[in-house]
């Protein structure tokens, strides 16, 4: 179930607050913070879908189990946001390109991986508390961390086929890939994110 619109706002607010007072580095600016989104990966790599799909590669372990049911079994490319159990849709053409390493964090961080952006870096960042093992003292990890400018554009989409049809950010990638991610605050956050680019 989707956050409501006051409810999103104040969890963006913290995500953002949290962002700059732990993990920025001096002088470095934030583009865009992304909370966590709960549900699962649809993962479509050269023309053929996985979903759920399940991390390909090791990802960090993460504390305690999904919170939602399984996708239905039959979900189309041009409707997975009218699945609420869904909450990213990849598209790649290798499993060496960015949005399906990216993939593989989304899907195995259990819904606590999350896309950053500033303007020196793309990272996916876990809170700390949520690793096994980890040092709750430092408050996130981040991997996958690359050069901001591997990120061609940040926008807002609205997809599916229900209406009115889903908020959605798009990140597209150098390589061509793009990672969709549901948000209900997507418009808002894509021009935030163009402002500050």
């Amino acid at each position: 179930m989707e956050n409501t619109l006051p409810m999103a706002k104040s969890v963006d607010e913290i995500v953002e607050r949290e962002l700059h007072q732990f993990w920025l580095a001096p002088g470095e600016r934030l583009i865009l913070g992304c909370p966590p989104a709960h549900g699962y990966v649809g993962l479509l790599l050269d023309g053929k879908l996985t979903l759920p799909y399940e991390a390909a590669r090791e990802t960090p372990a993460v504390t305690g189990k999904p919170r939602w049911p399984l996708p239905a079994p039959d979900v189309l490319e041009a409707d997975w946001t009218d699945d609420p159990t869904i909450a990213y849709w990849v598209v790649a053409r290798s499993a060496d390109q960015i949005a399906a390493r990216l993939a593989d964090h989304l899907a195995g961080g259990k819904g606590e991986a999350r896309l950053t952006l500033s303007d020196r870096r793309l990272a996916v960042v876990y809170p700390a508390r949520m690793l096994e093992g980890e040092d709750p003292a430092q408050p996130f990890r981040t991997f996958e961390e690359m050069p901001s400018g591997v990120v061609r554009s940040v926008s807002a989409r609205y997809l599916g086929r229900s209406f009115p049809p889903r908020p959605v950010l798009q990140f597209v990638f150098a390589d061509g890939s793009v990672v969709y991610q549901r948000d209900i605050l997507a418009v808002d956050k894509a021009a935030r994110a163009d402002s500050r680019r």
